[in-house]
């Protein structure tokens, strides 16, 4: 192989390896991916158990082959702690990432666990700390591996073999805390922080011996909820997430409506900002308490000359589930009237 092809392979597989280092799930509206924000969102809610789903899609109008990210989740409060005002969460998130021509993918499950500490039997303050323990598997297809040497109808080639036998498994522990405090009955504030791959997991490439971690995932957020009236809610957000030399900052303003104060359905909308990046337009429903989502990002930055302004669309939906015990009564014995 000519020299300058080995030189154009090895920066590819330098680059790869870094994309393999970056590469990270990220989602623009975290509502509807909420483990993924941070351990402590386990069980973070009033009901029996939730469920809920996140997909979102990148790049495709440009990139034959996009950025595809897709999450799923489960969880359940439990009425067991120290006070009769705590609780635990237990949840279950599984996801998969797949980028570019080689598709570079992520796939894995966390299994989380958090403790809501209510300071009072009101619950107006809470304090949450989160766990999550998983494990990822990255792979490659090499099927769509070119170089010189296989466009020339020879599949010989030794460099191939670098990406032979490529799918680590590698473990993942995040933790995460989080203060909600209900400022009225009308509104409460949500702040947290996580810590994601805090083992910081290695792997190598095939025949390379350069020893490739997964950097830590730093996120913090914060949410203010109001109750304009019966019938209008605000919603405001930020999200700041950091891995490696990458970070994304987050801000978002919501608007839910419904028509009737006792009606089932709540239209949502809002617009929200990824710092130089991309204006987001935010759009959704609830209705008997299903809550879909649509979230797209149109690209502001210098990149929209490339795409055209498309970004990434994302589809979430997520259902709060409760379900309720029908008492059990005792038969009683009636001793009739003599």
């Amino acid at each position: 192989m000519k020299l300058t092809t080995r030189i154009l392979l090895l920066t590819s597989l330098l680059f790869c390896t870094q994309i393999a280092h970056t590469q990270d799930i990220h989602f623009s509206n975290y509502h509807y991916a909420p483990l993924q924000l941070s351990p402590a969102k386990t069980g973070a809610f009033l009901g029996t158990y939730r469920a809920g789903a996140n997909v979102r899609d990148q790049y495709n109008s440009f990139i034959e082959n996009s950025y595809q990210t897709a999450t799923a989740y489960a969880d359940m409060p439990i009425a067991y702690g120290l006070k009769d005002h705590h609780w635990i969460g237990v949840g279950l998130d599984v996801f998969t990432d797949k980028a570019g021509d080689l598709a570079l993918t992520n796939s894995g499950a966390h299994l989380g666990f958090a403790y809501h500490l209510a300071v009072d039997p009101k619950y107006k303050t809470i304090f949450t700390f989160g766990f999550q323990f998983g494990m990822t598997q990255r792979s490659i297809d090499k099927s769509n591996f070119r170089s010189e040497t296989t466009l020339a109808n020879n599949f010989n080639d030794p460099d191939f073999d670098l990406l032979e036998d490529f799918n680590p498994t590698l473990s993942d522990v995040n933790i995460g805390v989080s203060l909600k405090n209900w400022t009225s009955k009308r509104s409460y504030i949500d702040i947290g922080a996580s810590l994601y791959y805090i083992t910081q997991s290695s792997y190598t490439f095939s025949g390379s011996s350069v020893q490739n971690s997964i950097a830590n995932r730093i996120n913090a957020y914060g949410e203010y909820f109001y109750q304009a009236s019966p019938k209008l809610n605000y919603r405001t957000t930020i999200v700041y997430s950091n891995t490696s030399q990458f970070t994304n900052l987050i801000g978002q303003f919501n608007l839910e409506y419904k028509n009737d104060k006792k009606s089932n359905t709540i239209i949502k909308g809002g617009l929200g900002y990824r710092a130089g990046d991309a204006l987001q337009i935010l759009a959704g429903l609830i209705y008997k308490g299903w809550d879909v989502g649509l979230t797209y990002d149109l690209t502001v930055s210098s990149a929209a000359e490339f795409n055209n302004s498309i970004g990434g669309i994302e589809l979430g939906v997520r259902k709060v589930f409760i379900r309720n015990k029908k008492p059990e009564v005792k038969a009683k014995e009636l001793c009739p009237r003599l």
